[in-house]
């Protein structure tokens, strides 16, 4: 017989490794929509925001036609960005990744 009462799932999802994902998981998908809005719809449909460290916003294009078009319009990406207080970001590394865009 248990001693404990069984834990629910938000106590597992305020707590330790799972708390951890969780958080993470919330992060990535908020830098996701800021990056939907910081693009146009084409770009944003060409492009995904893998992820912020240091201050580097990582976004992998389709084709190299894209990350051009992404480095034309870096300027304009991070002043979106700084207007964003908990969202620093400073550069963008372009990676090309066509394998993400297949369907």
């Amino acid at each position: 017989m248990l001693n404990k009462p069984p834990k629910t799932v938000q106590h597992l999802l305020a707590q330790g490794t799972l708390a951890e994902l969780s958080q993470r998981s919330n992060k990535a998908e908020h830098l996701g929509a800021l990056w939907q809005q910081a693009v146009s719809k084409e770009l944003a449909a060409a492009s995904r925001c893998i992820g912020l460290r240091d201050g580097t916003l990582s976004v992998a294009v389709a084709t190299a036609a894209w990350a051009t078009r992404l480095r034309l319009t870096e300027q304009h990406i991070i002043k979106f960005f700084l207007q964003i207080p908990e969202v620093k970001v400073k550069q963008l590394e372009i990676r090309m990744d066509p394998s993400l865009f297949q369907r």
